[in-house]
């Protein structure tokens, strides 16, 4: 007689930790990665911190089927001081971890790490307190392999909790790293680090910059570290730097006699947009420009950024005070297009229908920038600071851009401009926008690059 021993199935759940995905507009990478993640597993619980203000519970973006949407671990918005000091300061939550931080690294004697410190306690312990919440979260992870936590701050702190919490019943913890949740040059300080290091099972930063930035930096890693690219798509067959037609419908800018240029940004100190802003006003200057211009048939440089910010009126009046009046001669004029905020889809369509000589992006710190991707895929090169992993984008020997230095000033930046603008005029027609598309092919495809992460995820024991 032959008896059979019964084997437990493997769970086949995942949970995914995010800031506010499926509300709101935000983590459209996030949203560009999930059909490919969701796929492998016959459950995802999605677990976001926050929900934003305006939004509401009936306002979720629409996810696959197999998605099972939790209540958000904040009440309300993080950004609602008064409700976050509330929460953590009247939380059941553990409190001496961060004591012993802000005491062992000397917080006390920078007030903007404290306040930073303070942000994330609350958050930390808001969570934390909640013990309906907390319940709940312990309760859904014993059903999965793995929880994915989307960013390496915030929810990913309650990682160290979870573990003592659930001991052996604890799934694999994953923890994806970017930019301003893996350097802490990006805020100035990311506190309970080490804490958090400790706990991950595998951190997966975005870039080997990432990697290499965590296992210099850190005594307490995480056991396992795996680089897993983002990317971006390829949304069209034909674009103006590739060959088709240029489209002016929506009152863009005529390619005709202009040198388009583009950046893509919020406008924030960190991004350095004034930067840029400064030096279009050196090029326009610049009358050994014009006249090498002149010569090419260029008539006029088009600067057109793609964001908003605080800092977008502020360099708007910079602008309007330090342009060259209209009329004057010998001069290289600069149009200042504006196009404030743009919806994801909206910025596509932009690159879909107008032609862009170069990208430029001058901010101070940076993970790895998927708008740089997006305009490679576009066949837009790009001028950069040499920042987080930027280099990577643009690396040593490739003729789709150039790497800045990262405490350029605005007279070397234009310098730097003005030397890329007259090179690409002698460079055969595509050859610039082919390179650039090249690179996108070979190293920042989503489909490839999202694909692959899938399937080491549902790897995972």
């Amino acid at each position: 007689m032959v008896t059979s021993t019964s084997v437990p199935m493997m769970k086949k759940e995942l949970a995914i930790f995010t800031n506010t995905y499926p509300y709101g507009t935000g983590e459209t990478f996030l949203a560009d990665e999930i059909p490919y993640v969701f796929a492998g597993w016959e459950k995802v619980h999605v677990f976001p911190m926050y929900i934003p203000q305006g939004e509401n519970e009936g306002a979720a973006r629409r996810m696959p089927a197999n998605a099972v949407l939790h209540s958000p671990l904040l009440k309300g918005d993080h950004k609602d001081k008064w409700e976050l000091l509330l929460g953590g300061a009247f939380s059941p939550a553990p409190l001496w971890f961060a004591i012993r931080e802000f005491i062992g690294k000397k917080i006390y004697t920078d007030s903007r790490k404290v306040w930073i410190w303070g942000n994330y306690l609350c958050i930390l312990r808001s969570i934390l307190g909640n013990g309906e919440k907390m319940r709940e979260i312990t309760e859904t992870l014993e059903r999965c392999r793995v929880a994915y936590f989307y960013w390496g701050d915030k929810s990913a702190l309650t990682i160290p909790f979870l573990k003592k919490r659930m001991g052996n019943k604890a799934p694999a913890f994953v923890v994806r790293f970017h930019g301003s949740d893996i350097y802490e040059e990006a805020k100035g300080y990311l506190p309970f680090r080490e804490m958090l290091y400790g706990a991950i099972d595998h951190a997966v930063p975005a870039s080997q910059n990432g990697r290499e930035y965590i296992e210099a930096r850190y005594t307490n890693r995480p056991r396992n570290i795996s680089v897993h690219r983002l990317g971006s798509f390829w949304h069209s067959d034909a674009c103006p730097n590739l060959g088709a037609p240029v489209s002016n419908q929506e009152g863009g800018p005529d390619s005709t006699g202009a040198y388009n240029i583009v950046s893509c940004s919020n406008v924030i100190e960190l991004k350095r947009v004034h930067l840029l802003a400064a030096a279009m006003l050196y090029l326009e200057r610049d009358r050994n420009l014009a006249a090498a211009l002149s010569d090419k048939g260029v008539n006029h440089i088009c600067w057109t950024h793609i964001g908003d910010g605080p800092l977008l009126e502020p360099v708007k009046e910079m602008v309007m005070q330090n342009g060259v009046p209209e009329g004057e001669e010998g001069i290289v004029p600069v149009a200042f297009n504006f196009k404030g905020a743009m919806s994801h889809r909206q910025v596509m369509e932009y690159y879909q229908t107008h032609y862009t000589d170069l990208f430029i992006n001058a901010s101070r710190s940076e993970g790895i920038p998927v708008s740089i991707m997006e305009a490679l895929s576009f066949g837009t090169p790009v001028l950069a600071t040499d920042v987080g992993a930027v280099r990577e984008l643009i690396p040593e020997g490739c003729t789709c851009g150039r790497l800045l230095k990262k405490d350029i000033s605005a007279e070397e930046l234009a310098g730097e401009i003005s030397r890329w603008i007259l090179g690409s005029l002698e460079m055969p027609e595509f050859e610039l926008a082919l390179a650039a598309r090249r690179e996108w092919e070979e190293s920042w495809s989503a489909r490839k690059n999202y694909a692959g992460f899938a399937a080491w995820l549902e790897s995972l024991q």
